[in-house]
């Protein structure tokens, strides 16, 4: 089932990078990667990547795909959810899936290995016969330089389609409150979820527009979300229309502050203008969330929220004309990322 350099056997749990700068595991399942830790100087590393605590416990087996052993970074092809929203603010139209896979069928299934070594990985994974999507394929290489992981995907379309695409980086925030501190690079607005997202609480106002992630419409005023986790409970999804990088900054970091150090996304922002923020901050009370679930998703995305297979926004929405990627049997799709650590300069909180 799997192909592996001399010196890097394969087994049933995945393959594992190892490098000057860092370790990295990543999985079969949904072809994930996490956990990851990137060596910020001689003394101390930093574990970045989100592992979901309920992971690997009796009970999750009966769980899907995607939340079994649920965690750091994975492709979604399709993007989003798989079920008809409620409650959506009136203009808004809602349409059937066209199957039943959250966040799209490969983040479900188990990923086969064309070639792994101690520095790269390469999967793939080829989809049903009835799907518009033929395969795709995933590089994570470790830049042998940097405390980095450097990431490619490729799509082959099977017909002509549109779909929304994303990445889905998951993010680890410890539990101290407000020790983490969020950074975006210049943006178009951020967006509001257009109903509170299904079982969990929400301390945003619906459908809202706001200039900054300092002073978003909250249900009881302006809600600060750059610095987590929060006090309170609190499940949110945002878009941040057309980020960018600036400056040579990423378009999305994290400073943690109890570690004097920084961890940044980028990705060509010309192919996934968007940024959907995913924090988690125990707001889902049922299994497996059990209000314990804290993580921050950072997912760059070329569709509307996690609703672009499922609904479509009124004409004069500000996202309306975010309808996802024009794929193609004779062009495949390919795209590349990068998460990088470093350490801060030491300054004041």
């Amino acid at each position: 089932m799997y192909a592996a350099d001399a010196g890097h056997p394969a087994t049933a749990r995945g393959w594992r990078l190892l490098w000057d700068h860092g370790s990295a595991e990543v999985q079969p399942l949904g072809g994930m990667l996490g956990p990851v830790s990137l060596r910020l100087d001689d003394e101390r590393e930093l574990d970045l990547m989100h592992v979901a605590p309920w992971a690997g416990t009796t009970g999750a087996a009966g769980l899907p795909g995607v939340l079994r052993r649920l965690r750091g970074e994975w492709p979604c092809v399709p993007f989003g959810r798989a079920d008809t929203p409620l409650n959506l603010p009136p203009g808004w139209r809602t349409r059937a899936g066209d199957d039943a896979w959250m966040h799209g069928y490969a983040a479900n299934q188990r990923w086969t290995c064309v070639e792994a070594s101690a520095l790269r990985v390469h999967l793939a994974i080829d989809y049903p016969a009835d799907s518009a999507i033929a395969r795709i394929e995933r590089v994570i290489a470790a830049d042998p330089a940097a405390p980095a992981l450097d990431i490619s995907l490729g799509i082959w379309a099977r017909r002509p389609a549109r779909m929304p695409v994303g990445l889905h980086p998951t993010f680890r925030i410890p539990p101290a409150p407000g020790r983490v501190r969020v950074a975006l690079g210049p943006h178009a607005g951020i967006h509001s979820y257009p109903t509170c997202p299904p079982g969990a609480v929400s301390r945003l106002l619906p459908d809202t527009r706001s200039a900054t992630l300092s002073a978003l419409a909250g249900v009881d005023g302006a809600l600060d979300l750059t610095r987590l986790p929060l006090a309170m409970p609190a499940e949110e999804l945002l878009q941040v229309r057309a980020v960018e990088a600036a400056g040579g900054q990423p378009p999305f970091a994290l400073h943690y502050l109890d570690y004097d150090a920084s961890v940044g996304l980028w990705w060509d922002t010309q192919q996934l203008p968007d940024l959907m923020l995913w924090i988690s901050n125990g707001g889902r009370i049922h299994y497996p969330w059990q209000s314990r679930h804290l993580a921050i998703g950072a997912e760059p995305l070329n569709g509307l929220f996690d609703l672009g297979r499922v609904a479509q926004a009124p004409s004069g929405h500000p996202l309306a004309d975010r309808l996802g990627l024009a794929l193609h049997p004779d062009q495949p799709w390919h795209t590349r990322y990068r998460i990088a650590a470093w350490p801060n300069a030491r300054q004041g909180d």
